[in-house]
């Protein structure tokens, strides 16, 4: 089932997430493909549609061996935490036979307890309770994007000529916003530049979100966006650039730019990641790294903020 997702129109960066969903799409939740540069080649990338066999898709199992108990069925041990796709049955046991004990409904959020050996079923629990056995297909991994703490970071062209620039910045956490017509947040980051060239100086501000849930069920992978509004008109178009982020394999994969002419395919489009925070912070400046010098010059021509 596809879903089109279209964001209230809301101020500041709210804005910027309802023109991310509305002209990017967001993966397998979309109608459309999103037009976007491909890795290494002027295509568009490929039409996020919802691939039929990922809703036999299973969560992967943590290596332990041993077994544990539940109402007296043995299960694979499992962890993580998981959003409840659509409204669904909990049962006693890991097949529609057992009886119904509870419900949950689209959105809720779950913990995983254990996988049923030879069926795609997963016990579970709620606010340390355990509840019963559910369908797997209903099931989607859910990371926390909130960092408890904003960090500085710089960045500094590699280019010895008298056009290189230097950056730091200051990245935060801000809030988290519910995508309306799915059941998970995206957590959004606001970036503070300042950056200085030969060419002058100048300061402005990026927005970066984390889909929460994956946007490719089937394959695990969450979405990293980075949005730069100051490069572009910054009403219809603005550059934004995409990254697949797996937090089971801490593996972060380009996905693509919207402007080309601003931004080039990064040297390096994957490349691996200790955290979630080590993934934003690497997604960011694997970012900066790929625009071009009409990307730097536009930036530098615009007024400082502030003064606007």
């Amino acid at each position: 089932m596809c879903l089109r997702l279209a964001m209230a129109e809301k101020t500041g960066h709210e804005r910027t997430m309802k023109k991310f969903f509305t002209l990017f799409t967001l993966a397998v939740l979309s109608l459309y493909a999103l037009p976007i540069q491909a890795q290494n080649s002027g295509q568009h990338s490929e039409e996020f549609v919802r691939d039929p066999e990922q809703e036999q898709s299973m969560p992967a199992v943590l290596p332990e061996t041993d077994t544990v108990t539940v109402m007296d069925i043995e299960v694979e041990p499992l962890s993580g935490l998981f959003v409840v796709s659509n409204d669904v049955n909990v049962r006693s046991g890991p097949d529609t036979k057992y009886k119904r004990i509870a419900g949950l409904i689209a959105g809720d959020h779950v913990r995983a307890i254990g996988k049923a050996t030879k069926a795609p079923w997963i016990a579970v629990s709620k606010d340390g309770e355990t509840l019963g056995f559910v369908i797997a297909s209903v099931l989607a991994p859910v990371v926390d994007g909130s960092l408890q703490e904003q960090f500085l970071g710089s960045y500094a062209s590699t280019r010895k000529d008298k056009n290189g620039v230097a950056c730091d910045y200051r990245f935060r956490f801000e809030r988290k916003i519910k995508v309306e017509g799915a059941n998970f947040q995206t957590a959004d980051y606001e970036i503070r530049f300042r950056c200085a060239s030969s060419k002058g100086a100048s300061s402005f501000y990026a927005h970066m979100f984390l889909t929460e849930a994956p946007v490719i069920e089937r394959t695990g992978a969450h979405l990293i966006g980075l949005d730069i509004r100051s490069i572009g008109d910054g009403l219809e178009e603005f550059l934004s650039t995409r990254y697949f982020y797996d937090p089971k394999t801490g593996k972060v994969t380009f996905n693509g730019h919207s402007l080309p002419r601003f931004a080039t395919p990064p040297k390096t489009q994957k490349f691996e990641t200790t955290s979630i925070k080590d993934a934003l912070q690497k997604a960011l400046e694997a970012s900066v790294a790929s625009w071009t010098p009409l990307a730097w010059e536009t930036l530098f021509s615009k007024p400082k903020m502030g003064t606007e």
